[in-house]
């Protein structure tokens, strides 16, 4: 094995003390790769939707094929693999924001070898990616948010697929090819971050096992495998399946006779994203709960739309959740403070929406400050009691809530 640069922290690319596992967040928008834009069903592009599926926008536009979205914990930008210009099968990385602008190629990767697969650090300070390329087998690189001093981190056993560093930025998970040629074969594996303690996860020899996601709170890892365990797949089909960040007590998730994979997590942690279809040419965005009651199908294509990714909307922290106003747009509706009620948090909430709807975002509401972001077509909405403190004396009142852009 090879490990690379962990003595050489100066490179500020791996923080020494460990990031906050679990920050508050709103579930946010679902960016995922489709087809539908281009007539031959060839080229991909990235496409973001809120999460019942409404309010389709298309981000990207060109004929690089882009694909495996990922965004930034702060729910601003998305990393994302395009095809290497002027070439028919390798890759490069690029980033845009939530809203689909400022695109920018961050990887200028020597021919004939391809750099895909992009995630971010939780921390949001740098970017794990894929390099791979004939006569080289694939390893885990590291690079910084605007592409600066792209570094080999380690190249383990096999080929590595889907690189993610745990909440906590001790750990990082991947899959691995175990076949000795070909590519059917897979394990899912992690690694601490100074390359030691190589880990095997889960791996059913025969079967493909990969899409490793960490669950926000770091707890749990959702992947998809085609394995028949116990006769729970007899179909021998991609199924998504969840597992304990050690390993431990694996269970399968889907049952059925279609191909279900890539899961992506809510950032709650309560719901999970995933392909499925009847073959890798025919699928659509699905979401489950994640001990695996399926919700509904959030798109309808006659071809592919794969690799959704869920946005976290960073939160104040809240002690109360007061649900939704579906009529005003207005979703997840939080509160905290002395004397502040749900009633009262739904309230503001509803005196905010009419002044958006009407082309006014108010800036001042009933004694409260307004602050708003949109975040690529969810704005997010604090309203701060104008009798707070910043020395903590004060009632503390707050109400946080998403809104519909």
């Amino acid at each position: 094995m090879t490990c690379r640069h962990f003595a050489a922290l100066a490179a500020g690319l791996i923080l020494v003390v460990p990031a906050a596992a679990h920050a508050d967040s709103f579930n946010g928008r679902i960016a995922f790769s489709s087809f539908r834009a281009d007539p031959t069903f060839r080229t991909g592009d990235i496409f973001t939707m809120n999460d019942d599926g409404s309010d389709l926008r298309q981000l990207t536009d060109n004929p690089e094929d882009d694909a495996q979205s990922d965004w930034s914990p702060d729910g601003r930008n998305i990393a994302y693999r395009i095809r290497k210009p002027l070439h028919r099968i390798n890759f490069e990385v690029a980033r845009m924001t939530a809203a689909g602008g400022n695109h920018t190629r961050l990887t200028v990767t020597p021919d004939p070898i391809a750099s895909s697969q992009p995630s971010w650090y939780p921390d949001g300070s740098a970017i794990l990616f894929r390099r791979s390329g004939p006569g080289l087998v694939a390893s885990i690189w590291h690079m910084g948010t605007m592409g600066e001093s792209p570094e080999l981190l380690f190249d383990p056993p096999g080929a590595q697929f889907y690189p993610a560093l745990s909440p906590d930025m001790t750990r990082f998970l991947f899959a691995t090819t175990k076949s000795p040629t070909g590519d059917t074969d897979r394990a899912i594996e992690s690694m601490a971050v100074d390359g030691t303690g190589l880990r095997t996860l889960f791996d059913v020899p025969g079967a493909f096992d990969s899409g490793p996601a960490w669950s926000p709170d770091g707890e749990r890892i959702a992947f998809e495998s085609n394995a028949d365990v116990a006769g729970g797949n007899p179909g021998r089909d991609e199924e998504i399946w969840v597992m304990n960040a050690d390993g431990s007590d694996p269970l399968q998730l889907t049952h059925n006779d279609i191909r279900d994979e890539g899961a992506a997590w809510s950032p709650d942690g309560t719901m999970l994203a995933y392909s499925s279809g009847p073959d890798n040419d025919h699928l659509d965005i699905t979401i489950m709960t994640a001990d695996g009651m399926r919700l509904r199908q959030l798109t309808d294509f006659p071809g592919r739309d794969e690799s959704p990714d869920w946005q976290a909307i960073p939160a104040p922290p809240t002690d109360q959740r007061c649900g939704d106003l579906a009529d005003a747009g207005v979703r997840d509706v939080r509160a905290t403070g002395q004397g502040m009620s749900c009633d009262e948090a739904l309230g503001l909430a509803a005196d905010w929406s009419p002044a958006q709807r009407k082309g006014g975002r108010p800036d001042k509401l009933r004694g409260y400050d307004a602050e708003s972001e949109d975040f690529g077509g969810l704005v997010r909405v604090v309203l701060t009691h104008r009798g707070n403190h910043d020395d903590g004396t004060g009632n503390d009142k707050l109400v946080a809530f998403l809104s519909r852009g």
